[in-house]
């Protein structure tokens, strides 16, 4: 079952968790600007909390990320990564995945395109 996280403000953003049998699943809606990364950069800050074993990030309904967002997701894969958590990124658009790839994120986890 996913548990929704709509965003409140101008945003559409929304974020959506569900737990599987060997990882917390977390499913990003909607465009990340830089309003919309503060709201991620807080939830994930809640999904550390839980103390997931692994977590793969669904971004295949994401089309656009700015910076901001992109920061966010790397200060979270940092925060797991010390801990020993598994961390992939699964469903990216092919965009967001050369942005990604150009900045070297593929040789810190995981990322497969849509």
């Amino acid at each position: 079952m996913w548990m929704r996280t709509s965003t409140q403000r101008r945003t559409t953003m929304e974020i959506a968790t569900r737990k599987t049998e060997d990882a917390l699943v977390v499913k990003v809606s909607g465009a990340v600007d830089t309003e919309a990364a503060e709201i991620l950069r807080n939830e994930l800050g809640k999904i550390l909390k839980l103390r997931p074993s692994r977590v793969v990030m669904d971004l295949s309904l994401v089309p656009t990320m700015g910076s901001s967002g992109i920061g966010k997701i790397l200060i979270f894969y940092k925060s797991l990564d010390s801990s020993n958590v598994s961390f992939e990124i699964r469903g990216i658009h092919e965009n967001l995945y050369h942005i990604f790839r150009a900045v070297k994120l593929d040789k810190l986890f995981p990322i497969t395109m849509r």
